[in-house]
């Protein structure tokens, strides 16, 4: 099996969900697309070579690329900017998830944690939203925000769902009946613990 190298997507990064695999200095891109309880990844027929990239290992798990693009600025109806810039876009790799349980009792645990002051609760298949938000949502035939146990290959994801929509995933690197261990965040820390709510 190729390593799996998932895309950190930011606050303000609106696409899909991306997997690359890195082959010698190959690096192909993939998509992630839900199947049940399953992710596939799906080839979007994209590849570069790594020789040609600029990129640098931000420890042994984690590889940032250096991109050139613009940003495009609307000042007025008439006047606008381009600037030239540097995006950074950050890959973790993929490890197998160390747990004893099975995906269904870890479907039954609830987890709390807090990333840089961000309080969450970590409640698989509930939604997610206020009870004004889901009666609106149910008036515009939404489904909502909700959280859930997806996997690919030996990796387990916490996934967030927005309206169907795969917002997010975050990979889990160790849970038992007491904790859950989550890596792959945007910005440190990279991994953080989360603890049981009885």
């Amino acid at each position: 099996m190729k390593e799996n190298w998932l895309f950190i997507k930011t606050p303000d990064h609106y696409g899909n969900s991306e997997i690359i695999q890195i082959d010698e200095d190959v690096i192909a891109y993939f998509v992630v697309e839900k199947s049940e309880k399953i992710c596939l990844i799906k080839n979007v027929n994209r590849n570069e070579k790594l020789s040609a990239t600029e990129y640098k290992f931000i420890n042994q798990n984690r590889i940032r690329f250096y991109r050139y693009g613009k940003i495009h600025k609307v000042l007025s109806e008439e006047k606008s900017v381009t600037e030239d810039c540097i995006f950074e876009n950050d890959y973790e790799k993929l490890k197998a998830t160390e747990t004893e349980l099975t995906e269904c009792e870890i479907q039954n645990l609830k987890f709390e944690f807090n990333w840089n002051g961000e309080k969450m609760n970590v409640r698989f298949n509930a939604i997610l939203d206020s009870p004004v938000v889901q009666e609106i949502n149910k008036r515009l035939n939404k489904e909502g925000s909700r959280i859930v146990l997806e996997k690919l290959d030996e990796t387990l994801f916490v996934s967030l769902y927005i309206d169907n929509y795969l917002d997010k995933l975050i990979p889990i690197k160790y849970v038992d009946r007491q904790k859950m261990i989550l890596y792959g965040f945007p910005k440190e820390p990279y991994e953080i613990n989360c603890t049981i709510l009885e």
